[in-house]
C-alpha cells in the first residue's frame, strides 16, 4: 500500500449499479472503504467479492451510520437510486461528523433554482446526477468526428479518444514503430477481443481493434482520418426517447453548430411536453424507435448518429440494432444495468453511456483530488488514466521517460509544462512540477504513483 499521507476512510452509501463499482475500484487502492446497504444480497456479493466492511443497514438511521464510522470518514457518498435517501443520509452524516460529502441525485429538477439554499441545509460538497453526466458523455462522442470514448485533461488541452479501426483504416498491419502518425499523437492502449493491453513499438494493429489515442485535439482529428473514416462538417442526430437524459442530451446537441436534431417518443402527451422545453430548432416526432415501419418512414438511415436514452435497455438495444440495420453510422445507448455493459459490446452499438458509471468516474477523481488531478475510468474499469504532477524521490529535479522505471502496463501519453504540451519518447525529459497523463492497468496504479508522488511519500506495508 502506498503513501499513508493518500489514505482516506470512505463509506459508500448504497451498493446499486454506482456504489459497487465505485467500491470495487476503491478497495484496490489504499482507501479504506465501508458500504452500508439494507439488501442482504448485496451485502454478502459485497464480502464475498470485495475488500470492503459492508453493513447491512438504514443509512438515514444515525446508529447505522455511526455503525460505519461516520464520525471519522474522509468522505461519504450518498449513492443509493432514492433521492431522499441519499439527501437525508446527507444531513445526518454531516451532522456526525463527516469531512465531505457526496450527494447522487437523479432528479435535479427540484433543486434547480435552489441550489445554495439546498447545499446548506444537506451540507453536500459536490452535488452529481447521473443523468446529465451521461448526457456530457454523449456530447463530448457526438460532437468529435468518429471518436467512440473521449475524456479531457490539463484544462482540455489534451484529450483522449477512443476509435475503432475499420478495414480501410491506414494504421492496419503495420508495427506502431513503424507507423506515421500526426505530431502529438500517442496510442497507448488496445482493446482486442475484450482484452486490453499496452502496446509495444512491436505491435501490430488489426481490423476492429479499439484503439485509445492521447494528444492534442487538432492533431487527434487528423488521426481519426487515419482510423478509416472522412471526416462530416455537419451531422444528422436521432434521439429515442424524451425522458429527462434525452431532453438533455438534445438541448445540448442543440448547441452545436453543424448538427441537427430530431426526438422520437412514443407517448403522445409526452412528446408535447418535450416540444416546449426544446427549442423549435429541435422536431420533436411521436413514433416507437422500436418500430422498423416508423424508422424507414422517417429514413432513419440517413443519420450519423442514433441515440437511445431511454431507461429500457432491451428497448434501447433492439433500436440500436433496427438502426444499424437500416444504415446508421454510429449508434449511442445509454446502459441502465450493469450486467448488460458485455452484451452492448457482443451486439456492435458503437457507444455504450452507463449514467450511474460516469457518476462513480466523477467521484473517483474527487476521491484523488489531493494527489491527482484527473482520473478516467476506462474500458469498463479495466484502465485507468491519471493526472499526476511529478515530483522525483531523492529530490531530483529530472528524469527521462525510460529511466523512470514505469512498469509494462502504463505509459505516459503526454506531458504539461507550464502552457507547453508534449507528447514524449524515451529521450524525453520529466522536469519536476511537470503535469503527466497516465495510461495504466489497474494493477500497476502503486506503482506508477509511487514513482511521481515525491520524496516526502512513503510505502506502507
Amino acid at each position: 500500500r502506498i503513501m499513508d499521507r493518500y489514505t482516506m476512510y470512505i463509506i459508500i452509501i448504497g451498493s446499486g449499479e454506482v456504489g459497487h463499482h465505485l467500491a470495487e475500484v476503491l478497495s484496490k487502492s489504499a482507501h479504506r472503504v465501508s458500504v452500508i446497504d439494507q439488501d442482504p444480497v448485496r451485502i454478502r456479493e459485497l464480502q464475498e467479492s470485495l475488500d470492503v466492511q459492508a453493513i447491512l443497514g438504514d443509512a438515514t438511521y444515525a446508529d447505522v451510520l455511526m455503525q460505519a464510522g461516520v464520525q471519522k470518514a474522509g468522505l461519504v457518498v450518498a449513492a443509493t437510486d432514492n433521492d431522499k435517501v441519499n439527501m437525508l443520509a446527507c444531513v445526518l452524516s454531516r451532522k456526525l461528523g463527516a469531512k465531505r460529502i457526496i450527494l447522487r441525485i437523479k432528479d435535479t429538477a427540484r433543486i434547480k433554482d435552489y441550489g445554495f439554499f439546498y447545499k446548506g441545509c444537506l451540507g453536500y460538497d459536490v452535488l452529481l446526477s447521473t443523468e446529465e453526466l451521461a448526457a456530457e458523455m454523449v456530447l463530448r462522442t457526438v460532437a468529435t468526428n468518429h471518436a467512440l470514448e473521449v475524456e479531457s485533461f490539463a484544462n482540455g488541452r489534451v484529450q483522449l479518444r477512443r476509435l475503432r479501426l475499420g478495414s480501410d483504416s491506414e494504421l492496419i498491419g503495420t508495427e506502431l514503430m513503424k507507423l506515421r502518425l500526426p505530431g502529438g499523437v500517442m496510442i497507448v492502449a488496445v482493446i482486442r477481443k475484450g482484452e486490453v493491453s499496452v502496446p509495444g513499438g512491436s505491435f501490430s494493429l488489426e481490423v476492429d481493434d479499439h484503439v485509445y489515442v492521447v494528444g492534442k485535439r487538432d492533431s487527434l482529428d487528423d488521426f481519426e482520418t487515419l482510423a478509416g473514416d472522412p471526416i462530416k462538417l455537419r451531422r444528422k442526430v436521432v434521439i429515442m426517447g424524451g425522458g429527462s437524459a434525452g431532453v438533455s442530451i438534445a438541448q445540448r446537441l442543440d448547441d452545436i453548430p453543424g448538427i441537427s436534431v430530431r426526438l422520437f417518443e412514443r407517448n403522445d402527451e409526452r412528446a408535447r411536453l418535450v416540444a416546449e422545453k426544446l427549442s423549435s430548432r429541435v422536431l420533436v416526432l411521436v413514433g416507437d424507435a422500436t418500430d422498423l415501419d416508423f424508422l424507414k418512414e422517417e429514413q432513419v438511415g440517413e443519420v450519423d448518429v442514433f441515440i437511445a436514452s431511454t431507461r429500457d435497455d432491451e428497448d434501447n438495444m433492439i433500436a440500436c440494432q433496427l438502426a444499424k440495420s437500416r444504415g446508421v453510422e454510429r449508434t449511442v445507448a445509454l446502459v441502465n444495468k450493469r450486467a448488460y455493459s458485455s452484451v452492448y459490446n457482443l451486439m456492435n452499438i458503437d457507444v455504450a453511456v452507463s449514467p450511474r458509471l460516469q457518476c462513480a468516474q466523477r467521484i473517483l477523481r474527487f476521491v484523488r483530488s489531493d494527489s491527482v488531478s484527473s482520473i478516467a475510468v476506462i474500458a469498463d474499469g479495466r484502465a485507468e488514466v491519471l493526472e499526476l504532477e511529478a515530483h522525483f524521490k531523492g529530490g531530483k529535479k529530472e528524469r527521462k521517460v525510460k529511466n523512470l522505471g514505469l512498469p509494462d502496463g502504463a505509459k505516459i501519453g503526454a506531458v504539461v509544462r507550464s502552457e507547453d504540451v508534449f507528447i514524449p519518447n524515451g529521450e524525453s525529459v520529466v522536469e519536476d512540477g511537470d503535469q503527466v497523463i497516465i495510461f495504466a492497468l489497474p494493477d500497476h496504479i502503486r506503482e506508477v504513483e509511487s514513482i511521481f508522488l515525491g520524496p516526502d511519500s512513503h510505502v506502507s506495508e
